[in-house]
């Protein structure tokens, strides 16, 4: 017998089915998803960059809580808007992602910049069915998260946290604190390192 041909007398392993995944979305939000999708690369992406209370209101409009002067780019990409929680005074930079599939929480007067992605989902790799996980950000007044930084579900940036660029957070911050790198540890006081985006 070829040693390339398969064996007749071997027994096939058994088959393990995946099972079925369930949508984690009601037909309510599947609905609103599509809205807003449509919203956003019409109404959102073309609206002039100084149009910040257009901008505020179209996210009202959807159910996300927004501060006085939040300022947000049309070039930021808005996920589940509704989850959104944004304090006076915010400014989120161009192309920036919300990822909003828990909440995010955004206190007063924090910056998050350029590219960065603020991720509140992920799935349990360890579920065959690859359950949606919903897990909450909550980012304190007065932080900045740098170009391109990363923060992951789950985690609780305390007031004054500066996140370097290209830096990613995997666990909670202490206040006043600067983090750089991946995984992302403490390096200074925030209040003697320079700022990563501009005013």
């Amino acid at each position: 017998m070829n040693s390339h041909e398969p064996n007749p007398n071997t027994e096939a392993p058994p088959r393990v089915d995946e099972p079925p995944r369930k949508s984690p979305w009601s037909t309510k939000a599947k609905v609103l998803r599509l809205l807003w999708a449509v919203v956003e690369v019409t109404l959102w992406r073309y609206s002039p960059t100084p149009a910040w209370g257009f901008r505020r209101f179209l996210l009202r409009c959807f159910g996300a809580r927004v501060g006085r002067g939040v300022r947000v780019h049309p070039s930021v990409k808005v996920i589940i808007p509704w989850n959104i929680d944004l304090g006076q005074g915010v400014v989120v930079y161009e192309r920036a992602i919300l990822y909003a599939l828990g909440t995010i929480t955004v206190g007063e007067r924090s910056e998050i910049g350029p590219l960065a992605h603020i991720c509140a989902g992920t799935h349990d790799y360890t579920s065959p069915a690859f359950t949606l996980l919903r897990e909450p950000i909550s980012i304190g007044k007065d932080c900045l998260i740098g170009i391109a930084a990363f923060v992951t579900p789950s985690i609780i940036l305390a007031d004054g946290t500066v996140l370097e660029p290209r830096s990613a957070m995997y666990s909670n911050s202490e206040e006043g604190c600067v983090y750089i790198g991946n995984p992302a540890k403490p390096v200074s006081g925030a209040s003697e390192h320079a700022r990563a985006v501009p005013a």
